[in-house]
């Protein structure tokens, strides 16, 4: 299972779309694929259509537990292969750490035992707040997305600054997988 993050430190760049571009193109080519929704505002968890659902992400984290995750995995309208965990706006207050603790292992825990995919893709709000410190500490890969702007492409800088941080802090693994540029006009 590949776990991968899309990241963006600049919001309105087009990383929730990518997310869900990059999900249905998985799904369409066979593949078993969950998105974790990590960003509070929810798009990716509105666009998706989801069943029922008994849990979300901000309850995922807020238990903590071993293997949780997989009690939070709900069925989307898009394809039976494209599974979602969906966001809330009250996870927001989880983007900053408790008591000046940081907890960035919380969503690795929570994924423990998780099965059944083939790629796991995680839409990230546009900070470098616990929760996308979470998603990366998950994460084998990153990808950045980044418009053609002179502030996007500084927020991917820091993304990518970001990555490096989080790498040779708490998680080997982690590795860029590319740059995403979103929005590009070839005549401008």
């Amino acid at each position: 299972m590949l776990v991968v993050t899309v990241v963006s430190l600049k919001g309105g760049v087009g990383k929730t779309t990518v997310t869900l571009g990059l999900a249905g193109a998985a799904a369409g080519r066979g593949l078993r694929t969950l998105i974790v929704d990590l960003d509070p505002q929810g798009n990716a968890s509105v666009s998706l259509d989801p069943e029922s659902v008994s849990f979300t992400s901000n309850d995922v984290l807020a238990d903590g537990r071993p293997g949780v995750l997989r009690q939070a995995v709900a069925a989307t309208g898009w394809d039976e292969r494209l599974k979602v965990v969906l966001s809330e706006p009250a996870l927001e207050h989880r983007n900053h750490p408790v008591d000046g603790r940081s907890e960035e292992h919380r969503l690795r825990t929570t994924m423990q035992g998780l099965d059944g995919f083939d790629l796991v893709l995680i839409d990230t709000p546009p900070s470098l707040g616990e929760l996308t410190k979470n998603a990366l500490a998950a994460s084998a890969r990153a990808i950045v997305v980044t418009e053609p702007t002179a502030y996007a492409v500084s927020a991917a800088h820091h993304a990518l600054a970001a990555i490096d941080v989080v790498r040779g802090g708490f998680n080997l693994r982690l590795r860029p997988a590319g740059i995403i540029v979103n929005r590009f006009k070839p005549r401008s």
